[in-house]
């Protein structure tokens, strides 16, 4: 009864993720790289947001393997029912090139409590195929929520690889409550002032996360005007931030600002490109 309440709770979260505003832009700080990723054989799995598919994660992924950090290995789709259909299957083990798999869920439109199952089948897929041990995920908007609600369901199964890292982009763990009179230090040291059925849902379910995790959360923020990237305020994309670090999580927070930093624009800003590589493999 409790999960149906949630669904139903966060139905009309599906359709304000297709929405964005336009904001006068705020100049964007400069973001430092290094230059010498280290290589290993864990896979990232990229998880596209809500309406998403197959190209959502591409171009960013793209620009991984331009710069020589990593290396696409992997499309798999898992179909409503469940099935997992592997659209490029390997006849080897990952190398050390910092494989990526991109996830791709034929229902896009689904709520977060399936895409949640399906990340599940999809890990479970790689474990019992590729023996894969450990993983990375990387989730956008929708992506991120349900990365999250899978880790609190799914990560003690043991026909789970253990997960090492996650990075969330632009992801409403407080749903679209507006906090906007909150500052910055504000979110990371108290969490939203104002929360959802949803965050709380987080909350009752924090201590089912392994504490070998590290977490990246980015969010942005268009203008001075709003605290918000057009659709996810920054109090939802940081929304959890403080609950991480209360219950001993490594947690670190990055925030996108300006014209680049609208919800759509995240998964393509380079800025967020140089935060998840220094995260992940740097």
């Amino acid at each position: 009864m409790k999960k149906w309440k949630l669904i139903l709770l966060t139905l009309p979260l599906l359709f304000i993720l297709l929405a964005c505003k336009k904001e006068a832009p705020l100049e964007q700080h400069q973001v430092t790289q290094e230059s010498v990723p280290e290589k290993t054989s864990i896979p990232t799995v990229f998880i596209h947001g809500y309406s998403g598919n197959k190209q959502t994660m591409k171009s960013m992924m793209e620009r991984f393997e331009e710069k020589d950090f990593a290396e696409e290995e992997l499309l798999i789709e898992v179909a409503s029912d469940g099935q997992i259909i592997d659209k490029k299957p390997k006849k080897e083990d990952f190398k050390k090139n910092n494989p990526m798999i991109r996830l791709v869920f034929e229902d896009s439109k689904s709520h977060q409590w399936n895409q949640a199952d399906w990340i599940q089948k999809a890990l479970s897929y790689l474990k019992t195929t590729y023996q894969v041990k450990e993983v990375n995920l990387v989730g956008f908007s929708m992506g991120g929520i349900s990365s999250l609600l899978y880790l609190e369901t799914y990560t003690n199964d043991s026909m789970q690889p253990k997960v090492n890292k996650v990075a969330t982009i632009g992801a409403p763990f407080n749903d679209f409550i507006e906090n906007s009179h909150q500052g910055l230090e504000d979110i990371l040291e108290n969490g939203p002032e104002n929360t959802s059925d949803q965050l709380v849902n987080y909350e009752n379910q924090i201590d089912n996360i392994p504490k070998n995790i590290s977490f990246l959360l980015i969010g942005g923020q268009k203008s001075d005007s709003e605290p918000s990237d057009g659709t996810v305020p920054l109090s939802s994309s940081l929304g959890i931030y403080s609950l991480l670090e209360k219950n001993q999580y490594k947690v670190k927070s990055e925030v996108i600002f300006g014209v680049n930093a609208a919800h759509s624009s995240l998964r393509k800003n380079e800025d967020v490109d140089k935060y998840l590589s220094n995260f992940l493999w740097l």
